[in-house]
């Protein structure tokens, strides 16, 4: 597939409103930053950590699972090429390479419930006093991610074969 000029300018603006901006806004509205000759200081509340897992957690649904997706299918080709390969030392990369496959998988597939729960525990007994601001900030995110959805679907539509001309046929 052919990356043009326009398809790349529609992915990155996916990725700005879908990734950096969703994370500017809960930096911007939960850190304080005091800039002062002695020191600089920088606290994030922890509704703005619940925040930021959350957003972390969009960009792992927009970007890493799509990574993972092809890891899988690697996996499975490779497990395929293990069954029936005979040459040791090929046989020894593929168990290598299928090991390395497998435990990025465990690890990214674990790592956010992980996180959830852990934040959850904590968020049980801090959130109460911050839902007014929380739910302002969502409802930016949710401004921000519906852009970058747009972007996103701009992005997936605009193919060209890699000899081809423009999408006129031309």
């Amino acid at each position: 597939m052919k990356m043009t000029k326009k398809r790349l300018a529609f992915f990155l603006l996916h990725l700005l409103f879908s990734a950096v901006v969703p994370i500017a806004l809960v930096i911007a509205r939960y850190s304080t930053v005091a800039d002062t000759k002695a020191a600089v200081g920088f606290k994030i509340s922890i509704t703005g950590v619940l925040l930021l897992i959350f957003v972390f957690w969009v960009i792992k649904k927009l970007f890493i699972d799509r990574k993972l997706t092809d890891l899988k299918a690697q996996g499975n080709i490779m497990l395929a090429n293990l069954k029936t390969k005979q040459d040791p030392a090929e046989l020894s990369a593929l168990e290598r390479e299928l090991k390395h496959i497998k435990t990025l998988e465990a690890v990214f597939s674990s790592i956010i419930p992980l996180l959830f729960i852990v934040a959850g525990i904590i968020a049980f007994k801090a959130l109460e006093a911050q839902l007014v601001t929380l739910s302002a900030t969502l409802g930016y995110i949710g401004i921000s991610y519906a852009v970058g959805f747009i972007f996103n679907v701009l992005y997936s539509r605009e193919i060209r074969a890699k000899n081809g001309g423009d999408s006129n046929g031309k």
